[in-house]
């Protein structure tokens, strides 16, 4: 059975892609969304080194929950990297799992979005 966080993300990350991307097409300049994609992997990034730091000291941890909204917003390379480079988060099942299913859900919205005119079918 699907568990309400995965498709709670899930929809969110759907939602917040599509937006980034719609603000893109049609409203965003590309400097600002450069500007937002790199603020957006270093907030990512030292946030995954706060966690690791966190959970070597056994101190108060950053919420998965937190990890997964910055993942969804943009900050999936960052995410990839800093899980790579500090061995965080990666033999958690649950969290991989809810991670890679926003990171496919994003990949396909970036196929869509370059190879598809569904975009402009719709606006």
């Amino acid at each position: 059975m699907v568990s309400p966080a995965f498709i709670r993300y899930a929809l969110m990350s759907v939602l917040m892609f599509a937006l980034a991307i719609f603000l893109l097409k049609f409203r965003l300049h590309l400097q600002a969304f450069l500007a937002y994609a790199l603020a957006i992997n270093a907030v990512g990034f030292l946030l995954y080194i706060l966690d690791k730091g966190l959970s070597l000291k056994g101190w108060l941890r950053v919420p998965e929950s937190l990890l997964y909204l910055v993942t969804f917003l943009g900050a999936t390379p960052a995410a990839i990297v800093a899980q790579q480079l500090f061995w965080h988060k990666t033999t958690k099942r649950s969290f991989q799992i809810i991670f890679w299913s926003i990171a496919l859900v994003q990949t396909a919205g970036i196929y869509i979005v370059v190879y598809t005119d569904l975009l402009q079918n719709i606006f």
